[in-house]
């Protein structure tokens, strides 16, 4: 059995639909069957926008009321001396005072005459500071459980 040109120029088109179809039909998008909410958030990161702003912010405050709550087990626990308690608590001002200065990108897009006020939306500049909070925090928080630790075991 031979093929003319013909033929076998259908047949490579029907393979070559025959892949896409196969293809198409094997892929999937990613977030079809998902819900980004605030408990997955940290997967979906990208790109700048509100989604990351919101993300970022949650968990930044979260992790702040856990590392509130951590200091003061740590505070409480028995056998801290004052001196202790003291330098936690200038620990815990320095972190808060640290995270002061994550406001610095939306103020500098301002200076740079990049944004123009009013502002009246979220944007990269808002996210960078958002992230800065969050690292800031989860560093806080990986510390305290470090140092809760060492009663613990």
């Amino acid at each position: 059995m031979t093929l003319d040109m013909a033929e076998v120029s259908t047949l490579n088109k029907f393979w070559r639909c025959f892949l896409l179809v196969m293809a198409l039909c094997s892929f999937r998008p990613i977030f079809a069957d998902e819900v980004i909410n605030d408990s997955n958030c940290m997967q979906y990161l990208g790109g700048g926008g509100f989604g990351d702003f919101d993300c970022y912010e949650h968990h930044a405050r979260s992790l702040e009321v856990d590392n509130k709550k951590l200091a003061n087990s740590i505070k409480s626990a028995r056998g801290i001396k004052g001196a202790s308690k003291a330098e936690l608590d200038r620990y815990m001002r320095a972190q808060d005072e640290s995270a002061k200065a994550c406001d610095l990108a939306p103020k500098l897009a301002y200076d740079w005459n990049i944004e123009e006020p009013p502002k009246t939306h979220v944007d990269m500049y808002d996210v960078t500071g958002a992230r800065c909070h969050y690292s800031i925090r989860k560093q806080q928080n990986e510390i305290l459980r470090d140092l809760y630790s060492i009663k613990t075991g």
